[in-house]
């Protein structure tokens, strides 16, 4: 019994102690949209493609996540300011080749009807 009371404490102390790094403090993150005027590029030969975003200066942005891909492949051909979110880790396939970074599409806008 001697040892169950200091054990106790000193768990219930060790609890209290790293509980308090754990804590939210209540901040909310704001995220950063950015506008991109580019078109889309399909990469890769058939069956490994990715579809990425290449603004009017040549940089080429990989596209997160996959499932926008589709819908992004029927606009190629159009200029396009798009609204995207950058990632700040390489989370797209495409990221690995294309060194502009990657974005979350967020809305669009074809320009050139």
């Amino acid at each position: 019994m001697k040892v169950v009371l200091p054990a106790l404490v000193f768990i219930f102390m060790a609890c209290t102690a790293f509980s308090s790094g754990i804590k939210d403090d209540g901040k909310t993150v704001e995220t950063a949209y950015v506008k991109i005027l580019g078109m889309v590029q399909v990469y890769g030969n058939a069956p490994r493609t990715f579809v990425g975003i290449v603004d009017e200066n040549g940089t080429e942005y990989a596209v997160y996540p996959p499932a926008l891909e589709d819908k992004l492949r029927d606009l190629q051909g159009h200029l396009i300011e798009f609204t995207v979110i950058f990632l700040d880790t390489p989370n797209a396939f495409g990221s690995l080749f294309l060194k502009g970074g990657t974005v979350e599409p967020v809305k669009w806008e074809i320009i050139d009807g």
